[in-house]
């Protein structure tokens, strides 16, 4: 299942964060939402020019298709809007039942 990752780029020896597991269901309608470029087979780190937090999309080998090759996705935006858009993506809970 793909993964995202919220990192913090002031913390050096912070890869990043796990903030969701998805199904390929909820990765694709949060693909339809925000867009991402490949950053290749290592974990990306805080390049020039980009915010010092951002997100990642993981795609493991078992998970590779004919668009999603394996690997790390840096998502383009900041991790507010991302956010927004994996809170649109899951299914809301249910409200628990009373007896």
């Amino acid at each position: 299942m793909p993964n995202i990752y919220y990192c913090n780029g002031l913390a050096n020896s912070d890869l990043g964060r796990l903030r969701a597991v998805l199904s390929w269901e909820e990765c694709r309608n949060l693909l339809k939402l925000c867009s991402v470029q490949y950053a290749g087979l290592q974990f990306p780190t805080m390049a020039q020019g980009r915010a010092s937090d951002f997100a990642v999309l993981r795609i493991l080998d078992e998970e590779q298709d004919d668009k999603w090759q394996v690997g790390f996705y840096s998502f383009d935006g900041d991790i507010l809007q991302i956010e927004e858009c994996v809170q649109t993506c899951f299914p809301n809970p249910s409200p628990p039942v009373e007896n």
